[in-house]
């Protein structure tokens, strides 16, 4: 067997024992977790909190169904606890999401203070708890704060949450002030995101890009796996720099590809729709995919890490947008830079569209 046939071996038996391990033991765990909040989030008092959270576990429960999969890198004996802890961090930044992104609730100084949930569900100082503070919605029965509780909760848990906190705070307060000045810029312009973006100090993105990879939170989930086995705050530091902003920023620019036409439309910020033409934006996702693997490759577990990047852009490339006459050189393009793991990954993620989309 030559050395190419023996790599796509290795990698298709990754893809096998991965799959089998989430959809067996992962998977379960957390529609139960959603299970449970969805339960919550009928409690909660304000009809229109209610519906916003109710909402984003029905319509996009695929979100804490995804954030699952990192688990595949942490050891098993912690892997139910982390799951605890991937489910409730990223349902309460979908509901911070939703009822931040209206223009009543979307001026800045409201999205800070929201967001702190966020920081504070990884926090190690005690929950601030005061996040409604300008939002003209508050009465929620808890539901936030029991969030941001059972992520605290599950944490402790993890052997190395302590030694990497600091590195876990600065990604959530990132991703919690990106999304805020990115909902901001529907009331108070772009220009606050822009210098935002300039602050990074990241060379070599436009500041869209930038803006795309601080409000995703997939570091974080990365960052959580890594508590969750023997990790030093210098690991951390790694990992969060392999996934910020190339890892992330290629989530959210696919996401926003296959949302274009129908951000069109409406008032949202599409990331895409600031390229000139297609061909541009192809160059540029390839090039930040290429720079997501090679970062990826330097980590510990490189191959999960990969795996999962491979996932993520499969199953946005695997959408009915991403054939369209825009999006169709910067599928081909993505796909490229992926590696031969795209072509199976892509196919699984049809199948799996039919089944939980229709």
């Amino acid at each position: 067997m030559t050395t190419t046939r023996r790599h796509h071996a290795r990698e298709i038996l990754l893809l096998l024992t991965a799959g089998i391990a989430y959809w067996l033991t992962i998977y379960p765990r957390a529609r139960r977790e959603i299970r449970q909040w969805t339960r919550r989030a009928r409690q909660i008092p304000d009809p229109v909190l209610r519906t916003h959270a109710i909402d984003k576990l029905s319509r996009e429960r695929l979100n804490p169904e995804a954030a699952a999969f990192f688990a595949i890198l942490a050891p098993r004996r912690q892997r139910a606890q982390l799951v605890r802890l991937m489910v409730a961090y990223q349902v309460a930044y979908d509901y911070l999401d939703a009822i931040n992104e209206e223009p009543a609730t979307a001026a800045l100084n409201n999205g800070l203070h929201l967001h702190r949930a966020l920081s504070d569900a990884v926090g190690v100082l005690p929950a601030t708890g005061d996040y409604y503070r300008h939002s003209p919605h508050s009465d929620d029965g808890g539901y936030l704060l029991a969030l941001v509780g059972a992520c605290r909760s599950a944490l402790r848990h993890m052997p190395s949450a302590r030694a990497i906190a600091p590195v876990l705070i600065q990604a959530a307060e990132r991703c919690g002030e990106a999304q805020s000045r990115n909902h901001a810029a529907l009331v108070e312009g772009r220009p606050q995101l822009i210098r935002w973006t300039a602050r990074l100090g990241v060379r070599n993105y436009h500041w869209w890009e930038l803006a795309a990879g601080g409000i995703s939170c997939l570091a974080l989930h990365a960052l959580f796996a890594a508590a969750a086995g023997n990790s030093t705050l210098a690991d951390a530091s790694r990992i969060d720099a392999a996934y910020f902003p190339s890892v992330c920023a290629i989530s959210a620019l696919l996401d926003s590809l296959i949302d274009l036409a129908n951000d069109a439309t409406t008032a949202n910020h599409n990331f895409t729709a600031h390229y000139a033409a297609s061909a541009e934006a192809a160059t540029r996702f390839a090039a930040i995919t290429a720079e997501a693997r090679t970062l990826l490759a330097t980590l510990r577990i490189a191959r999960r890490h990969d795996l999962i990047l491979t996932g993520i852009a499969s199953f946005y490339l695997s959408a009915p947008q991403a054939k369209t006459e825009f999006a169709r050189t910067i599928t081909s393009h993505t796909l490229q830079c992926l590696g031969p793991m795209a072509t199976p990954m892509l196919s699984v993620c049809r199948v799996m569209r039919r089944q939980l989309l229709g």
